[in-house]
């Protein structure tokens, strides 16, 4: 598999769709679980973001870095940026944010959605708050979590389904993943090829990265696989 592709320094088989850049290859499979929410629970699924090179990445990675974004933790609760160290601040960032050149963004394999009928795109916050019972997407998830869990999702999971402890990415209801690419590209995703990452880029926090490459690398393969 290629490096370049893997980390986001290279586009792959890119289509645009709903104003994103997705891989082709998801596109027959969404438009199919699109229609079946419109059918079941007249949900507008549409996506808000999608493929991410990783220039955007690092730039959204180092504007945390500096406090020009706000820190969470895993609850989503906002922290204060002035009173943590820069190792609380880099745990801070990969609560929410994946290192650059190993988000699943970069692949066009993963998605964010949200129901537009219930908020327009420049609303949705993605948060947890959203998802939950009582939350306004709560029917939409309830809905999916079904089709995951019944294989009737056409081939999308939650990557961030559940918590998975220390060095791991918070729960991400709206991320979903579709399983036939993604799973190759994880799997194709190896320590060697994080750690020449991790020496070709310019984020901050690379030194703290690079001290504990094995611990941080989890982030990349903690996750949930797909049930199917």
């Amino acid at each position: 598999m290629n490096y370049e592709i893997l980390t986001g320094r290279e586009e792959f088989d890119l289509v645009e769709i709903e104003k994103v850049k997705v891989n082709k290859n998801i596109i027959s499979d969404f438009l199919k679980l699109k229609e079946l929410a419109k059918k079941e629970i007249n949900a507008d699924l549409q996506i808000i973001s999608g493929h991410r090179n990783f220039e955007r990445q690092e730039l959204i990675w180092n504007q945390k870095a500096f406090g020009k974004r706000s820190l969470f933790d895993k609850d989503g609760n906002e922290l204060d940026f002035n009173l943590l160290s820069n190792q609380e601040i880099l745990e801070a960032i990969l609560n929410w944010s994946a290192i650059p050149g190993a988000s699943r963004h970069h692949w066009g394999t993963d998605i964010d959605i949200f129901d537009a009928n219930l908020l327009t795109k420049d609303k949705v916050q993605l948060t947890h708050a959203e998802c939950i019972k009582g939350g306004i997407f709560d029917k939409l998830h309830l809905w999916l979590d079904e089709k995951i869990q019944t294989n009737s999702s056409f081939g999308f999971f939650r990557p961030y389904n559940t918590d998975k402890g220390e060095d791991s990415v918070a729960i991400e209801k709206w991320h979903l993943s579709y399983a036939p690419l993604s799973n190759l590209y994880l799997d194709n995703f190896t320590l060697e090829f994080f750690i020449k990452n991790l020496n070709q880029s310019q984020m901050e926090f690379k030194d703290l990265l690079q001290e504990n490459v094995d611990k941080y690398f989890n982030y990349i393969t903690k996750v949930d696989r797909s049930p199917f």
